[in-house]
């Protein structure tokens, strides 16, 4: 190989790594500009929301309605999520901290859940099969997904996703609790 045919395949790696490098860098800033987002990029605050539809674990139909004394906590779960495997602790800890100060709500649109919750010793309140119209008046499509409704029936705060280090801040802050943390040993 001449020297001219190696300075051209220096100079070319050279410029490959910088585009590489330029890349990654935009990249990074598409992730920072996002995770401040909703999942789906639309809020469900200010949302009305008076009632759910579905079951308890034991079958028997249920109605919820989330107009009363007290804000509700809801908490939309699959049992095949991991990430909601995850949150469980941090679920029990809101439940524990804002007793009489919220109701909270583990919410599911599965059905059959009873050895699911046994299995994970869940104390929370369960509404399973969660009909399709409850699910979509809330925009229920993806788990976990958390949010607050008022004592009136209108969201104020909706969090999407598994309990990053600043969805666990926001949580901290507006229940006025310290959160666990997600359990990674949890996850299947």
């Amino acid at each position: 190989m001449n020297v001219n045919a190696g300075s051209r395949l220096a100079w070319i790696a050279l410029l490959m790594l910088s585009i590489s490098a330029a890349v990654n860098v935009l990249q990074a800033q598409r992730i920072r500009a996002l995770e401040g987002r909703q999942a789906s990029g639309i809020s469900l605050v200010g949302r009305g929301l008076p009632e759910l539809t579905g079951a308890a674990p034991t079958g028997t139909p249920r109605r919820i309605d989330l107009t009363g004394a007290q804000p509700t906590v809801l908490y939309y779960f699959s049992p095949s999520c991991g990430w909601c495997d995850r949150n469980w602790a941090n679920l029990e800890a809101i439940a524990a901290g804002a007793r009489g100060r919220y109701r909270v709500l583990a919410v599911t649109s599965n059905r059959g859940t009873s050895e699911y919750i046994r299995e994970r010793r869940i104390t929370l309140d369960v509404l399973e099969g969660l009909d399709e119209n409850s699910r979509q008046a809330v925009g229920f499509s993806l788990s976990p997904h958390t949010i607050v409704v008022s004592a009136d029936g209108q969201i104020t705060h909706d969090w999407r996703g598994a309990y990053t280090p600043r969805i666990e801040r926001q949580i901290e802050d507006v229940f006025g609790v310290l959160l666990p943390g997600v359990d990674p040993a949890a996850a299947r």
